[in-house]
């Protein structure tokens, strides 16, 4: 016989809490999971040509010179300290170099503006850090909740079916919108107004290192894709503490 909790509206926006805060927390995990491989810049180098950008843009960059003679061993290795540098901190950008054929320092890779940024970037992850701790909290308490309420999770592949359901149709919502668009929009409202964020190729190795935005929009679908696998997981997980059967 069904648990009359399972029909009563508090636990029912409950249980959306509880696959909206696995989400959070499936997105965080696979966040690091795919900063611990670099996003796969490597098979992206290659993908999208990012090669050939830099060849282009680099010997018209306004701040730097000489990046076109760096190779690709080099352009991952940058991208990496990139990216190890925004997950502590923003510890190290200023320090980043770039050399020529015989190893010798041509310049520091990132100028005075594209520190600026990536420090912001990097706090913003803290605070979502901080929120995440958060999340995992109300999680575990909504769990304890429903355990100690013996209200199991009904139909959880349903549930994770919804949740697909739910981020296509996101994703068909943001591209039909102007995903570009968005994703500025979105720089405005978390970035202080008075730092730059966008960078034209010709006064940013940064952004020519990775091809901006085409990597955002590669980086997302991952993002995207990985955190649905830890969120079906986490769900499951959950079903199991709660002992729930699916019907």
């Amino acid at each position: 016989m069904p648990n009359p909790l399972s029909f009563n509206p508090f636990f029912l926006a409950a249980k959306i809490c509880v696959v909206v805060l696995s989400f959070w927390l499936a997105l965080f995990l696979a966040w690091h999971t795919l900063s611990s491989v670099h996003f796969f810049y490597p098979f992206l180098y290659d993908a999208l040509d990012f090669g050939s950008v830099i060849q282009h843009y680099a010997p018209f960059n306004i701040h730097k010179s000489g990046f076109e003679q760096t190779d690709r061993a080099q352009h991952i290795a940058l991208f990496g300290e990139m990216v190890a540098a925004i997950n502590y901190g923003g510890q190290g950008l200023a320090e980043m170099v770039y050399y020529d054929s015989q190893g010798r320092v041509i310049d520091t890779f990132l100028h005075r503006a594209e520190v600026i940024h990536l420090q912001d970037v990097a706090n913003l992850l803290e605070v979502l850090t901080r929120a995440t701790y958060w999340a995992m909290g109300g999680l575990c308490v909504l769990v304890i909740v429903f355990k100690l309420k013996k209200c199991p999770l009904n139909h959880l592949a349903k549930t994770l079916g919804w949740t697909l359901a739910g981020l296509g149709l996101l994703s068909v919502l943001v591209i039909a919108w102007d995903a570009q668009a968005i994703f500025y929009a979105l720089h405005t409202l978390v970035f202080p107004a008075e730092h730059q964020w966008f960078f034209y190729y010709q006064e940013s190795l940064m952004t020519t290192l990775m091809k901006a935005p085409d990597i955002f929009a590669a980086i997302a679908v991952l993002l995207l894709v990985v955190a649905f696998v830890y969120c079906a997981m986490i769900l499951w997980l959950i079903s199991r503490v709660l002992k729930q059967e699916e019907r």
